[in-house]
């Protein structure tokens, strides 16, 4: 009667708590992993839910497919790190109690084809009450035969057919995504980069001014508008790391706009460094064109500068001072350096 899904990469440490608060209400539970190199598929397994695996290319993707494969039509779609608070199920076993099923679809006024959930979001074992993150209302419960993914893949939400209406369960759904500080940022830098790169496919085109004034206007919704302040300084904190979010995402789409860079960056006695930089740009930009040139401790990096350019035809954007050069060609690396399993999924 009711699908459970969840898509999951790497996420031992919290699966198995969402898949045990699923079996009171759910009849399966189907997982779709992008080959996660921990523990993630062996605990789904244990815990009795069935493992699919398929390359990740967006969240709207994955879970479309995940839809997909599951055998009955109705789906409750949760992340890996969200868990049903005792009144969400409760909501679902009196849904499941009261649901009379019917092969007609044709919109009938008196049956809801989906329903939203309240998410409430855990930051360091503090829950967060405002600046828009509750009620985090998110339409996770609904028929597939009248319902689907869509949006952009970053961004995905489940779109009802015409004609169809849409309810509200009681009870929250309880996500543990913020484990420690670093995790939001990396989180959220993850998620602007996924965004350029997809309105970039879209045609979409940014500035400088575009990215400033969404960012002012991120940080002014948050904390005034979504009464984030009520939050105290974790409140301000949170905004604080949206708004940088946000101004990194238009920065990236206004960069990648600009197509192909031509970069050289001058090593002295630090080729690690540079290694690293250079394999973070061509992650970011795989159309930039990197070079890797030493100088010696007798020539001064300007002159250096002035020499390759005097002798090359092409312009060349310069890098001298490895990771913190980085954000002056539109990548987030001053403020977040992405980590292993971040080049993974954008990869």
């Amino acid at each position: 009667m009711i699908s459970a899904v969840i898509i999951t990469y790497n996420e031992e440490r919290i699966i198995a708590r969402s898949i045990d608060s699923l079996k009171s209400v759910v009849d399966e539970v189907i997982v779709v992993d992008s080959f996660s190199t921990d523990r993630t598929i062996a605990i789904c397994r244990e815990k009795g839910a069935v493992v699919l695996q398929n390359k990740f290319e967006g969240y709207k993707t994955q879970k479309h497919f995940a839809a997909t494969m599951a055998k009955y039509q109705w789906i409750l779609s949760i992340d890996a790190d969200e868990v049903l608070s005792n009144e969400l199920i409760n909501s679902l076993l009196k849904w499941r109690k009261n649901y009379k099923y019917s092969s007609d679809l044709s919109p009938p006024p008196s049956q809801p084809a989906g329903y939203f959930v309240s998410r409430r979001t855990d930051y360091c074992g503090k829950w967060v009450n405002y600046g828009g993150w509750y009620p985090d209302k998110k339409l996770r419960f609904f028929n597939r035969n009248l319902g689907q993914w869509s949006g952009r893949n970053v961004h995905e939400f489940v779109k009802i057919k015409e004609g169809f209406s849409t309810n509200s369960l009681k009870g929250d759904l309880l996500h543990y995504s913020i484990n420690e500080p670093a995790e939001l940022l990396r989180k959220l830098f993850t998620y602007s980069e996924m965004g350029a790169r997809f309105m970039n496919k879209e045609g979409r085109s940014t500035s400088l001014i575009e990215a400033v004034y969404r960012s002012a206007f991120r940080w002014l919704r948050q904390t005034i508008f979504q009464l984030g302040f009520l939050d105290g300084m974790l409140g301000l904190k949170i905004a604080k790391q949206n708004t940088l979010a946000t101004f990194w995402k238009y920065r990236r789409l206004d960069f990648m706009n600009k197509g192909e860079k031509n970069i050289l960056i001058l090593q002295n006695n630090c080729i690690d460094e540079a290694g690293i930089v250079a394999n973070a740009i061509k992650w970011f930009n795989p159309n930039a064109v990197v070079q890797i040139k030493n100088y010696s401790e007798n020539v001064t990096p300007e002159n250096e500068i002035n020499s390759v350019i005097s002798m090359s035809s092409q312009k060349k954007d310069i890098i001298i001072n490895g990771l913190k050069q980085l954000h002056k060609f539109g990548y987030p690396a001053a403020l977040r350096f992405p980590e292993e399993k971040d080049w993974t999924l954008l990869s």
